[in-house]
């Protein structure tokens, strides 16, 4: 990866780009761990990770497994993919799925924190990439803004060929909970698009990741 960030077809991912494999693996260590610190709690995979190592009689368990089981009142918190809710469209509405109509041509924000541009209170956020899940690509370059940090343009032009195009970044970004979020892209043409943040999020409350599917966060 050169320039910080590395412009692919999504699907071969893994495949050709083995770096994406730490990148993820780094970026979730670190949000795991400072969700440990800032909210006082364990991460309920490290958890998991010892019951299946009693059960196998293996004690060298080094990685944390999946977090979705959360014992409720433990002091546990979990993780998950990252839900479209967390987000407002270029419509300032919250998302339900990742895909959305761009009204506006131009330079435009795209997608913001869901919580008034901010994440909301309780998740924080790890972002790897994001990746176009159409074959019509309807924006030429964006931006992000986390915080008070700004990360530069990024054209994707060259992308336009390719079969859902992603951008990885060579280190990825955290957004902590309570804390501004802007994606800006400058819109060719107005019609649906689809972009995915890739990456995780973890979670402080159980409760709010049991409610309906596709229903707005809390």
């Amino acid at each position: 990866m050169t320039g910080g960030f590395v412009i692919c077809e999504y699907e071969k991912v893994k495949e050709e780009f083995p770096e994406f494999v730490n990148v993820t693996s780094t970026l979730r260590s670190k949000l795991i761990d400072k969700a440990r610190k800032d909210w006082g709690m364990e991460f309920a995979g490290s958890r998991r990770v010892g019951e299946a190592a009693k059960y196998l009689g293996v004690n060298n368990f080094s990685a944390p497994g999946p977090g979705l089981d959360v014992h409720y009142g433990e002091g546990e918190f979990g993780e998950t993919t990252i839900i479209p809710a967390s987000f407002r469209n270029i419509a300032n509405t919250t998302l339900v799925t990742w895909n959305q109509w761009l009204t506006a041509t131009g330079s435009n924000i795209i997608m913001s924190g869901a919580n008034g541009g901010n994440i909301y209170k309780d998740y924080k956020i790890g972002i790897a990439g994001l990746a176009f899940l159409d074959k019509a690509i309807r924006i030429s370059e964006f931006k992000m803004q986390i915080s008070d940090k700004k990360i530069p343009r990024v054209n994707i032009e060259e992308a336009f060929g390719y079969n859902k195009p992603a951008v990885i970044f060579e280190e990825g970004y955290i957004l902590d909970e309570q804390t501004g979020f802007d994606l800006t892209a400058y819109v060719l043409s107005r019609g649906p698009q689809r972009i995915k943040l890739i990456g995780e999020m973890v979670y402080k409350v159980k409760d709010k990741m049991l409610t309906n599917t596709g229903a707005a966060l809390v």
